[in-house]
């Protein structure tokens, strides 16, 4: 049922181009969802540069999401063993989850960070007593 009043016909056609623009929080929510899982398949096929993409493409859609953040990290640290983007990574994760360690995320970052950094000190010490043995 479509109105005659000439003022509205400008205003319904602006504000169904912005909604347009704006994807609902849900619509944004599933469609990081999505990607998240085609990355988890990527990654688990050892395929990490497909599932890097498509945590960019998650990301893009939601910022926050905090499982593809975690994704992230630990494809850089354990698929790709790129030390300092992990702990980037993980780190990123812990300050959106707002340093909650009640929360599985950032819980789940921390533990990976306290590996990456208790394996770096116990790698440099087992290579300093090789050196000394030597």
């Amino acid at each position: 049922m479509a109105s005659n009043h000439p003022s509205l016909h400008p205003l319904a056609r602006t504000i169904r181009n912005l909604s347009s623009l704006f994807p609902h929080r849900d619509d944004a929510a599933e469609e990081a969802a999505l990607y998240y899982r085609r990355a988890c398949l990527a990654a688990a096929e050892e395929r990490y540069d497909v599932a890097l993409i498509f945590c960019g493409k998650a990301l893009e859609v939601d910022t926050g999401h905090l499982a593809t953040r975690l994704l992230v990290a630990q494809i850089r640290h354990r698929g790709l063993n790129d030390i300092d983007a992990a702990i980037a990574a993980y780190r990123k994760v812990i300050t959106l989850a707002g340093y909650d360690g009640e929360n599985p995320y950032c819980a789940a970052a921390r533990a990976g960070l306290d590996q990456l950094v208790h394996g770096r000190v116990d790698g440099a010490s087992s290579a300093e007593e090789a050196a000394r043995q030597a």
